[in-house]
């Protein structure tokens, strides 16, 4: 939109002010009035019939110019020069120009009638003079079109990178030249303005009017309303002088654009913290599962069902009887973010993925067992062979109530799947010590465990499991998958492994009670006849658990030196520094030995808990460490 300065000023003017002579009697315009009238807008430019009446086509003008054709070509004019002036300013016209030239008549009516007027400033008469007014008012148009559309372009491309308005305001304040803020109460800048105009700002903060335009020292203050939800933000605005209808335009433009960014913002913020409950319930339902209450993780799960298909499949996986944990370990400097979202569109609504609280590089993924469905690990093959380095283990099928063994059997076939061509491997099952233990090792269990009753029924409730997780993971990572601290899960170990006559630092003796709750979770069999226990020499000793020792063990003949290796480092309680010491190489040497040892075995030696009492078994029970080296709770005098 065009004021009169725009036409009157400028290396290429189209309009004029009459020169005036020189009257001393007549006072001279105040510059307060003299800016008013050179900021006066102009939206209609219609050229006048002979007698300064509008076309028939346009009855009423807004903030019009109108072209006044004089001259002999365009007639004489108007009878009463007054009378068509007044007509005209009645009709919305708010400057006159007279083309090609002026009268001193007509000027002293536009004076009487309150209308500036202006003359053309090139011999132009009333249609060429139009034309160029026409073409100044497009070139303008196109103007603040461009800068519109430069505001929704940046606002657009401030949504897609997830920023604020802060950039918006300061590209609109450029435009506008002068400060534009977004105020509430409480921060400074809306003190300051509130200081002059306390009542319009809560006008437009309540609602009551969307914009409002009042002076503010030299300048004058615009506001507007951002949002729909009251109280609003308000954006508040300053310039010199008045703000003209375009810039009013873009300010409403802008508070439409920045309640965008805000809802974008906070749908995004709102996202988040939904995405964290999410996880934080999908994690409570895992460490329940972890704990073997599987009641306990239904219940958790109860309320995800009314948010919607994803969360609602939450409670179909756990109604299954049965499940497969498979374990996704993401390559190295991948970001599990991405991990995540893929093994979740792999499952779909068949499975429940979980970020593991103990490890930052693995993926728990829970799918149901189908037995007339395909292999779960189908369904993340395309995980692991879409990014280089990622790997998987999958457990094999087992009640939910077993979580806690499907996931130490996927981490076993996680360290094997270093090995496997795909990276992804599947636990056999039967390379555990339990498949070939006689069930008379039921009864030695039992006996071991016996020292639990003289813990109290809290105790009992709140020490074992996690003293099994411990065991299973090592007190870190146990906390972790539980939800407790580090020093909790050392405490309770303690607590559990005094009550069965065992020592919890040491390895040997971990790797007793470990197998002890182990075989407590196994059916006794139908025809079992109740015996006095057998010590556990007796039970290492059996031709199946030899077989099954040298078998394994039989995969490390290749490595040389692999089981005395083996031996030392278990003899040392696992300890690092030591071992490497004792065995004259350097600890990192012997890492590197134990990850590749490890994926030989299917075993993840490199973490604490059970990995290291397979591994500890597998030498006992084929004589490569003598069986005095572990403890037996149950043999005559321990």
């Amino acid at each position: 939109m065009l004021n009169l300065r725009h036409l009157t000023t400028g290396p290429h003017p189209i309009l004029r002010f009459p020169e005036k002579p020189e009257r001393p009697e007549q006072p001279q315009q105040p510059a307060k009035a003299a800016a008013r009238t050179m900021a006066q807008h102009v939206e209609d430019v219609v050229v006048c019939d002979a007698r300064w009446r509008l076309p028939t086509d346009t009855p009423r003008a807004r903030a019009g110019l109108a072209v006044l054709p004089t001259g002999p070509a365009d007639g004489a004019g108007p009878q009463c020069a007054g009378t068509a002036l007044r007509g005209l300013l009645a009709a919305g016209v708010v400057a006159v120009a007279l083309a090609p030239a002026a009268t001193p008549a007509a000027e002293e009516a536009a004076r009487t009638a309150g209308l500036p007027l202006l003359v053309p400033a090139g011999p132009w008469d009333a249609e060429e003079t139009l034309r160029r007014v026409l073409r100044r008012q497009l070139t303008a148009e196109r103007e603040h079109t461009r800068r519109t559309a430069r505001v929704l372009a940046l606002s657009s491309s401030l949504a897609e990178q997830a920023e604020g308005p802060a950039r918006l305001l300061r590209e609109v304040a450029a435009l506008t030249g002068g400060p534009l803020t977004l105020v509430e109460p409480g921060q400074a800048e809306w003190d300051r303005l509130a200081a002059e105009h306390p009542g319009t700002l809560e006008e437009v903060r309540c609602g009551r009017v969307r914009a409002a335009a009042v002076p503010f020292g030299d300048q004058e203050l615009l506001l507007h309303a951002v949002g729909r939800d009251r109280p609003h933000p308000v954006l508040a605005a300053l310039r010199p002088g008045d703000w003209p209808p375009h810039l009013r335009q873009l300010l409403a433009h802008t508070a439409g654009q920045v309640a965008l960014l805000d809802c974008s913002a906070r749908h995004r913020r709102n996202r988040e913290v939904l995405r964290t409950a999410l996880r934080g319930v999908r994690v409570s339902v895992l460490q329940y599962l972890m704990l073997g209450n599987w009641e306990g993780a239904v219940r958790v799960a109860e309320p995800l069902a009314r948010l919607g298909a994803a969360e609602y499949s939450v409670g179909e996986v756990l109604a299954a009887a049965r499940g497969v944990v498979t374990v996704v370990q993401s390559a190295n400097g991948k970001d599990l973010t991405e991990t995540v979202a893929a093994c979740e569109e792999a499952v779909g609504d068949r499975g429940l993925v979980v970020p593991c609280p103990a490890n930052p590089r693995h993926v728990i993924v829970l799918v149901p067992h189908d037995p007339d469905g395909g292999e779960p690990s189908a369904r993340l093959r395309r995980v692991v062979e879409r990014t280089p380095g990622h790997l998987a283990g999958v457990s094999g099928p087992r009640p939910w109530s077993q979580t806690a063994l499907a996931y130490q059997a996927a981490t076993r076939a996680l360290a094997a799947a270093r090995n496997e061509p795909g990276g992804i491997a599947r636990d056999p099952g039967e390379s555990s010590l339990l498949a070939f233990l006689s069930p008379r090792a039921r009864s030695w269990s039992h006996q071991v465990c016996v020292g639990l009753r003289k813990l109290t029924e809290e105790q009992r409730s709140q020490a074992v499991p996690t003293a099994r997780r411990a065991l299973s993971y090592g007190a870190l990572r146990a906390g972790r998958l539980l939800g407790v601290d580090r020093t909790t899960a050392n405490k309770r170990l303690r607590l559990v492994l005094e009550a069965m006559g065992l020592d919890h630092r040491q390895v040997a003796h971990r790797a007793v009670a470990d197998l002890a709750f182990q075989l407590t979770d196994l059916p006794v069999p139908p025809d079992h006849i109740p015996q006095a226990p057998p010590v556990l020499r007796a039970l290492l000793r059996e031709y199946q658990v030899v077989d099954w020792a040298k078998r394994e063990l039989a995969l490390l003949e290749q490595e040389g030196d692999a089981q005395r290796l083996l031996a030392t480092w278990l003899a040392h309680d696992c300890r690092a520094g030591a071992t490497a010491e004792a065995l004259g190489m350097h600890r990192n040497t012997l890492a590197a030995r134990l990850s590749a040892l490890g994926a030989r075995l299917r075993l993840p030696l490199g973490e604490q808990g059970a990995a290291r009492y397979q591994a500890l078994w597998l030498l006992v029970a084929a004589g490569r460490v003598p069986v005095t080296a572990v403890p037996d709770p149950v043999a005559p005098g321990a």
